[in-house]
């Protein structure tokens, strides 16, 4: 049999290795020697690894900057990489679902299946109402007196600044009753 080198069971590298065979007789007669050419290419797609969705609290009226881990993309020769997902990490996500496709092509140009998850910002955070001191006014007559009072503010990291709703409403007429004082009415965003 011919000798060859790189020799049968080598490791090749990617890319064109040129292989060169010889072979001689038992009388030393040397035959023209011979060439071929192996090709190693790359033409298997990465893969990338599934993303659990993600989920934030609004920080204010835009939504919430989300940060999440990038998803691995795993080839056999670029070994493991990031993948590129958009919108990015630290990317500002708008109040309720988003989906982020994430993607990974390899050195040699073969493109992962696209894998994707949803950032999810939600609005679970109670507004708060400002505190409102009690009103004391005096009676118009045998049935109360009519209160008006300015109703306090509620704020809220979505929806921002807006002013209550209050029972009775300002504006009521209220009984009289025991005592001369109006209670604080009670205050709803």
């Amino acid at each position: 049999p011919a000798t060859c080198v790189p020799a049968s069971g080598t490791l090749f590298a990617l890319g064109d290795t040129t292989v060169r065979c010889d072979a001689s007789d038992d009388a030393g007669n040397d035959a023209t020697q011979t060439t071929f050419t192996v090709h190693v290419q790359d033409t298997t797609a990465p893969a990338i690894d599934d993303h659990a969705d993600e989920t934030a609290e609004a920080t204010g009226p835009d939504g919430a900057i989300v940060h999440y881990d990038l998803p691995h993309a795993h080839d056999a020769v670029d070994g493991q990489q990031d993948a590129d997902c958009a919108p990015a990490s630290g990317t500002t996500f708008a109040l309720g679902a988003t989906l982020v496709t994430c993607a990974y092509t390899d050195g040699a140009g073969n493109a992962a299946p696209s894998t994707s998850f949803h950032v999810r910002v939600t609005d679970l955070t109670k507004p708060t109402i400002d505190e409102h001191d009690d009103v004391t006014v005096e009676a118009d007559g045998a049935s109360g007196s009519i209160v008006t009072y300015d109703a306090p503010h509620a704020h809220d990291l979505v929806d921002g600044d807006q002013a209550s709703s209050c029972s009775p409403a300002s504006g009521s007429p209220r009984a009289k009753s025991t005592s001369s004082r109006f209670r604080r009415p009670t205050c709803c965003r």
